[in-house]
């Protein structure tokens, strides 16, 4: 027992990516040694899908790739968890997660843990909405993601008025261009999986930070020009006493993309009046 808590607990070290490909690593492993059958109940009701399962006491579970954030309740049992961020949680009786798109968890059970995840989804089967909100492969889940944002991007052009190529030429007007200040000098500039250049950072940033304003007067900040779209993105723009800030929403790793919806920002600058 003690040797299969050790390797659970190694998943948590290093970077996301790390973790991601620890998690497979163990996943391969685990594989080679007897398998337990986990018993499952899967029940859809009122536009909500549930999947609920048992894991047994000495047993080590991975669960699947989730492409949408989701609610996960430990309703019962004990368990050691290892996280992205590089925590290692013991969790005991009842507890509730906020679970972000991507995920994919490892768990060992000291006692028989009962366990829930919770979509917004409908449908008759739930295992055929099981199959479509999880990703086969890493790789999956980014191609779904990218095709999501290309789709969820020509809704915001849809709604702006404006041509693509007219967003463009704004995004690339540089006249009402400012340099942030040299305290945020640890972001930069770089080549983008999503469109052209992204935004980043050198270090991590945690949730709720203020990464940067994306305006500084009536100018554009690097922040207000580069950062691109994305349906689930790990940053928000925000107004808060008269200066548009970009704030994290998740924690973010360092050299990872930094992104905002642009439909969100659309419908905050309506509220504010700043259209």
């Amino acid at each position: 027992m003690n040797d299969l808590l050790k390797i659970v607990k190694e998943v948590s070290s290093g970077s996301r990516s790390d973790y991601r490909r620890r998690v497979l690593d163990l996943e391969d492993f685990l594989l080679t040694l007897p398998q337990l059958e986990i018993p499952h109940i899967s029940r859809v009701h009122g536009g909500m899908y549930c999947r609920e399962m048992t894991v047994p006491k000495g047993a080590i579970v991975t669960g699947q790739i989730y492409k949408f954030d989701h609610f996960e309740v430990m309703v019962s049992g004990d368990i050691t968890v290892p996280m992205e961020n590089g925590e290692i949680k013991r969790l005991k009786g009842y507890n509730c997660l906020e679970s972000l798109a991507g995920k994919k968890r490892v768990v060992y059970a000291h006692e028989d843990t009962i366990w829930m995840t919770f979509h917004p989804f409908s449908g008759k089967d739930g295992e055929e909405i099981q199959k479509f909100i999880t990703a086969d492969t890493f790789e999956d889940l980014e191609f779904f993601h990218r095709t999501v944002n290309q789709g969820d991007y020509k809704t915001f052009v849809k709604r702006s008025g404006l041509t693509e190529k007219e967003i463009r030429k704004i995004a690339e007007e540089s006249s009402d261009m400012i340099d942030l200040p040299a305290e945020y000098d640890h972001l930069y500039i770089s080549d983008s999986d999503i469109e052209g250049l992204g935004f980043y950072s050198k270090i991590s940033i945690n949730k709720g930070d203020v990464i940067c304003p994306s305006r500084i007067g009536d100018k554009r900040t690097q922040a207000g020009r580069y950062v691109n779209h994305a349906m689930l993105p790990n940053a928000k723009m925000i107004l808060q006493d008269n200066e548009w800030l970009l704030v994290a929403m998740r924690d973010i790793e360092a050299s990872e993309e930094i992104t905002t919806n642009y439909n969100d920002t659309f419908n905050t600058r309506q509220i504010e009046g700043d259209l």
